[in-house]
């Protein structure tokens, strides 16, 4: 009988859980308890922030693993010579995508907290990648103009200060994805693009119309993650 198992998403501002039964589950960090968590034979999680959950998920439940970025795993070798440094939601992504394309040139843009890219080749090899800041760091970067609005409805030019501030940050993301877009598929014309996160399907329309939405690709590798695993 095989074990059951629940992958856990913890991110900068919430928390996402499936079962390898069940829909996607998610809770802002504030409002997540563990007593949300369905029992299970095995959990295994991936965390960028708040060690004090994960410490709280290892003491109520027992086998739980949580993940590291590694050098090499199955087909993936990272590009980075110390895989501590690069997010651990990044080596699961990457890990994601290549269960959804296996032998393709990718480049994976998860807009979240920040907004990341990573290229890898169809051999397996990282090429590396790119950090920008996410819509709410830029929304709040600029003292005078800040806001804390993750609203996104234009990003034409503006009449008045308050609009040009949201909309100018609104094409500035928009604009940095279709240029390292653009820029991938030059260089590797029939590579996949895969994109995840959580504006994503507020702009996807303002996005070339080939690429791939694939929510939750952090899950997706945690669950290839422990498949190869075992």
């Amino acid at each position: 009988m095989s074990q059951s198992r629940t992958y856990i998403d913890i991110g900068n501002s919430a928390v996402k859980w499936r079962t390898n039964e069940s829909e996607v589950f998610s809770k802002n960090i504030d409002g997540f308890s563990i007593k949300s968590l369905p029992s299970s034979d095995v959990f295994w999680i991936s965390s960028v922030a708040y060690p004090e959950t994960v410490n709280s998920i290892k003491k109520h439940f027992t086998n739980v693993h949580e993940v590291q970025s590694l050098r090499e795993f199955g087909k993936l070798v990272l590009s980075y010579d110390k895989p501590s440094g690069l997010g651990v939601d990044r080596f699961l992504a990457m890990l994601g995508a290549q269960l959804h394309f296996p032998d393709k040139d990718l480049l994976i843009i998860d807009v979240g907290s920040a907004i990341t890219f990573d290229v890898i080749k169809s051999s397996g090899h990282h090429q590396g990648g790119l950090i920008m800041p996410g819509l709410k760091a830029l929304r709040l970067s600029f003292k005078k103009f800040s806001t804390t609005s993750q609203t996104l409805e234009s990003f034409s030019i503006k009449s008045n200060t308050k609009e040009a501030w949201s909309s100018g940050t609104h094409a500035m993301i928009l604009s940095s994805i279709n240029q390292q877009i653009n820029d991938f598929k030059l260089k590797y014309p029939d590579g996949e693009v895969l994109i995840s996160g959580g504006i994503v399907k507020e702009i996807l329309k303002d996005l070339p119309k080939s690429i791939n939405y694939i929510d939750n690709l952090v899950l997706d590798g945690l669950e290839s993650y422990s498949e190869i695993v075992g």
